[in-house]
């Protein structure tokens, strides 16, 4: 027993020592990145490309049937809504107003079945004819001016003809 704790107290004693000879030696990042950087070889990072904007896809009938003064889980900022076009014009603005209806033979601005769709000078777009098929993509708002009291995709980040 006591040869035991001698060599145990010896052994203890030792340790310092021996781990005294055996230092750890920080490694050197600027080796690593010294290498990294002159190999030509070395696969490139794909940058992440940014999610595309997801677009609630809308009837004309289901963003009318909305009350602008509620919000529900059917809306969304973006929205996707098809229709026909009726009327294409230049607003005062600088903006083009395209009138799409669910019907192409709709006279006017039908509240009940139209709304407008406005393309705006900093995103401009290329409208097709009246009476074409037309999907509308951007930002929806209600317009609450006095003789508007509208739906609206303004602005109009894309168009599918």
């Amino acid at each position: 027993m006591k040869g035991s704790l001698l060599i145990l107290t010896g052994t203890l004693l030792a340790l310092p020592t021996l781990c005294a000879g055996q230092s750890v030696q920080p490694k050197s990042a600027s080796k690593k990145s010294s290498t990294s950087s002159t190999k030509s070889a070395s696969p490139a990072v794909k940058a992440v490309e940014p999610p595309k904007n997801l677009y609630a896809e809308l009837t004309i009938g289901e963003l009318i049937g909305e009350d602008a003064n509620r919000w529900s889980d059917k809306m969304s900022s973006r929205a996707a809504v098809g229709g026909f076009i009726t009327q294409v014009s230049k607003g005062e603005d600088g903006d083009t107003d395209i009138r799409i209806c669910e019907n192409p033979k709709v006279e006017g601005m039908d509240r009940a079945r139209c709304i407008v769709a406005k393309c705006i000078p900093k995103i401009p777009c290329e409208v097709p004819q009246v009476g074409r098929p037309i999907t509308v993509k951007g930002i929806t708002q209600y317009d609450a001016k006095v003789g508007a009291h509208w739906w609206e995709i303004h602005p109009v980040e894309e168009i599918e003809k």
